[in-house]
């Protein structure tokens, strides 16, 4: 399926994550900080994706800022949604709203997504988390559809993901 604008911009995961080196709430106002920048400069998208990191375990949270809804898919634990990157994100839309004037209340929604078999397939599943909302748009995590409703993705999902990967580094190693 090809691509559509469907107005996505993308935080660098290491601009959300945590740093092992600095202080607790350091790292979380520098964390809200950077996606507070990235809520100002986002032009006309309206979704913002946010890969996050927290300790060895990849999740994604999805900020649809024209209904103010963050959807959070975890492929591991599917039941909780990471109280730090909560804290982030709602840190974010303060100084957002703090600074555009618009102070508003950010729904959170724990989105269904497909559940990883094992305990090291966390990356796969968030890249193919975030290509289908590339492809589908917000629609995809609105309508519960995320892995096409299914509750895992099968094996040759994940292959096509790894192949994906695979030639776009090797399109750069390559060149």
């Amino acid at each position: 399926m090809g691509q559509k604008n469907h107005g996505i911009c993308f935080v660098i995961p290491t601009e959300a994550s945590p740093r092992e080196s600095k202080s607790n709430f350091k790292n979380i106002h520098d964390s809200s900080r950077n996606i507070a920048n990235r809520m100002f400069n986002r032009k006309d998208n309206d979704i913002i994706l946010i890969p996050y990191n927290p300790r060895k375990h990849l999740v994604l949270a999805v900020l649809h800022m024209k209904t103010i809804t963050c959807y959070y898919l975890d492929s591991l634990r599917p039941g909780a949604i990471n109280f730090q990157l909560k804290q982030i994100i709602n840190g974010a839309m303060d100084l957002y709203g703090t600074q555009s004037g618009s102070r508003v209340k950010l729904n959170w929604v724990n989105a269904r997504c497909p559940c990883q078999p094992g305990s090291t397939e966390c990356g796969y599943f968030m890249l193919k988390f975030m290509k289908e909302i590339v492809d589908e748009g917000i629609e995809i995590l609105v309508n519960d559809n995320v892995g096409g409703g299914n509750d895992a993705y099968m094996d040759a999902d994940i292959d096509g993901i790894r192949e994906e990967w695979s030639t776009f580094v090797a399109s750069f190693m390559y060149q």
